[in-house]
């Protein structure tokens, strides 16, 4: 069963961004391993506020 998380700034997420997002990367562990993971195949995805990531040492600054 595979289990795919994934961290991702709040403000890129919309409905249709999570849809295809999901289904994306399903479609990417199905075309390695076989049609028949599919239906095992678990995506979890983790919205963060821009202040609550850091890059380089130093915390992502907020839009004002």
């Amino acid at each position: 069963m595979p289990f795919i998380h994934v961290h991702i700034l709040e403000k890129r997420l919309t409905p249709e961004s999570e849809r295809k997002l999901i289904s994306g990367i399903t479609d990417a562990v199905v075309e390695t391993f076989g049609e028949d993971i599919r239906e095992h195949v678990w995506v979890a995805l983790d919205s963060v506020p821009e202040h609550r990531w850091g890059l380089g040492g130093r915390q992502i600054e907020p839009p004002a």
